[in-house]
């Protein structure tokens, strides 16, 4: 299975642009009874991070929520996160877990704990970006992860 596997789903028109990205929450309240849920919603993984990578010319309207969505292709998105030094090597499959910190103040928050991946997830490292200055004086490294397929 390739990494950049293509996703075929929907959003709003309004969010419908090459490029956007958008968090995938889950499914809404109504959704469960919608003839479009297999497409809309089932074939996405909730608090993933997704880029919208094409756009198809066919809108379909949500009746449930009253807005007219788009079939657009989306794959999931790529991320910076902060690892130990150890893991950074270029390519390598890792297991992803936050850094365990109670340094709500950080800058480094968002990396240490990103939006979009969870401890277990297996990633690839795509890039090592850098050093991190740690103020808890742990050997982390900035790099861009992309999460590989549970399947893979």
């Amino acid at each position: 299975m390739s990494e950049n596997k293509v996703i075929i789903t929907l959003v709003s028109v309004g969010q419908a642009k090459i490029g956007s990205l958008f968090i995938h929450r889950g499914a809404g309240t109504k959704c469960s009874e919608c003839k479009y849920f297999n497409i809309c919603v089932k074939n996405l993984e909730p608090n993933r991070i997704y880029k919208i990578v094409g756009l198809r010319n066919k809108i379909l309207r949500c009746d449930l929520y009253e807005v007219d969505m788009r079939v657009v292709e989306v794959v999931e998105e790529a991320l910076q996160a902060a690892i130990p030094a150890k893991q950074c090597i270029e390519g390598a499959i890792i297991t992803f877990n936050a850094q365990k910190c109670d340094r709500q103040d950080c800058e480094n928050i968002e990396l240490c704990s990103p939006e979009g991946l969870m401890d277990g997830d297996k990633c690839k490292v795509v890039k090592v970006c850098g050093q991190i200055q740690c103020p808890m004086g742990f050997q982390l490294r900035k790099v861009l992860l992309k999460r590989v397929p549970p399947s893979a």
